[in-house]
């Protein structure tokens, strides 16, 4: 079995190539790839666990856009987030796994894929994410989105799927039930997508790989 290992300052992580492989594929056949246990379980369990430690107060209220342009708009999303970035030693984990995943897909796909970043998300029974584009054509560095699931046996009359559409014409689209261990990737720019109203609470973790775009003294994405 082949494998894949990151040198980083951080303790070195050895990767099984097998999940990286199947979401290449998936995406040079489809643009987006769904994989249930997507993920190694090591890596779900401390997100798991990272995410249990947080208190309410780490959470903010989402929003939508960016610098001058965000804002809170509750009757498109609902949800709370808290960002990762890398201070635990779990968020460090599920981070080096996904630089992993970015030198793969580069090496594969030459995407130019520059950076990662990710937060957990939580939706509360009512909560949800109004049908959008996570990039603009042309107007974002975000090329991929990604995201993966932390709950336990999760039904689908409890709500809260993903729903991605092949286009704005599309009012069917993929259904993806948040169950634990699930990844969701796809290209940003390319695939509306919707969170449908959650029954219960729901925990994921959302991130984007971002191209760099820095113009002169305009940079993008920020340090």
């Amino acid at each position: 079995m082949e494998r894949f290992s990151l040198d980083l300052p951080s303790p070195l992580y050895v990767f099984d190539e097998n999940y990286f492989s199947n979401i290449v594929s998936d995406l040079q056949e489809k643009g987006f790839s769904i994989r249930p246990l997507g993920v190694p379980e090591f890596v779900i369990d401390a997100l798991v666990a990272c995410q249990d430690t947080l208190s309410k107060q780490a959470y903010r209220r989402a929003g939508i856009g960016r610098a001058q342009q965000f804002q809170h708009h509750e009757k498109v999303r609902s949800d709370e987030i808290c960002w990762i970035d890398g201070t635990s030693s779990e968020g460090q984990l599920w981070l080096e796994w996904c630089e992993a995943l970015r030198l793969y897909i580069n090496r594969h796909l030459f995407m130019g894929l520059f950076s990662f970043e990710s937060h957990f998300a939580c939706y509360g029974p009512g909560n949800f994410y109004k049908r959008h584009l996570d990039a603009f054509k042309g107007q974002s560095n975000r090329m991929l989105s990604v995201v993966t699931y932390l709950n336990d046996d999760w039904q689908a009359t409890e709500g809260g799927e993903l729903v991605l559409y092949a286009s704005e014409q599309d009012d069917i689209g993929v259904r993806v039930l948040p169950e634990k261990g699930t990844i969701a990737i796809f290209l940003s720019e390319v695939f509306p997508h919707e969170v449908l109203t959650a029954k219960r609470e729901r925990h994921s973790v959302a991130g984007w790989f971002r191209l760099n775009t820095s113009i002169n003294e305009n940079i993008d994405p920020p340090k």
